[in-house]
């Protein structure tokens, strides 16, 4: 099982040119040494925090849209938990929670109002939804509901890691306050 889950990470970047890398990770360190500057260390970092969010989306539309190959034709299941007839993927399953667990953490540290693991879920959903539909639009690789189920699962534990982090900080903080 550990060779099919590297293949499936090799699978994500393998066609993704060294540029599109470079880039990303050069508007990133750009991005964040200017919105520091502008805006202050507090706020630059959820300047930055947003367009790594921004540049992560765009690298899961990269491995799954923008550079893998098109199909001749359309390939599709829309029915909910059909992979779950298939052991032969498993890993992708459990990948395409993992893949997603980013999304999750990233907006766990920008959404910090009450609720906000539903406007995460929402968030994630949309992404998922939207990467499927081209997908299918442009017949590029397996569209499915069940990769929609499992992308948005994995948004939301990256959701609930972050605020669980959150939690943990602000009791540990509370306690040694109210220890002085």
């Amino acid at each position: 099982m550990q060779g099919e889950f590297k293949q499936y990470i090799i699978s994500l970047y393998k066609d993704i040119p060294q540029e599109v890398y470079e880039g990303l990770l050069s508007i990133f360190c750009i991005g964040l040494v200017v919105f520091i500057a502008w805006k202050g260390f507090k706020t630059g970092l959820r300047y930055s925090a947003t367009l790594l969010l921004i540049e992560y989306i765009f690298f899961l539309f990269c491995s799954t849209v923008i550079f893998r190959a098109t199909g001749a034709t359309r390939q599709y299941d829309f029915h909910l938990f059909w992979s779950y007839d298939r052991p032969d993927l498993l890993v992708e399953n459990i990948m395409n929670v993992v893949v997603f667990i980013p999304v999750g953490m990233i907006l766990g540290l920008l959404l910090k109002v009450k609720g906000s693991w539903l406007v995460a879920l929402l968030i994630g959903c949309n992404i998922s939804i939207t990467k499927e539909a081209l997908q299918f639009w442009f017949m590029k690789d397996f569209s499915e509901v069940d990769d929609v189920m499992h992308n948005t699962v994995g948004c939301l534990i990256g959701f609930l890691i972050v605020s669980g982090f959150h939690h943990i900080t602000a009791a540990v903080n509370h306690l040694q306050r109210a220890s002085r």
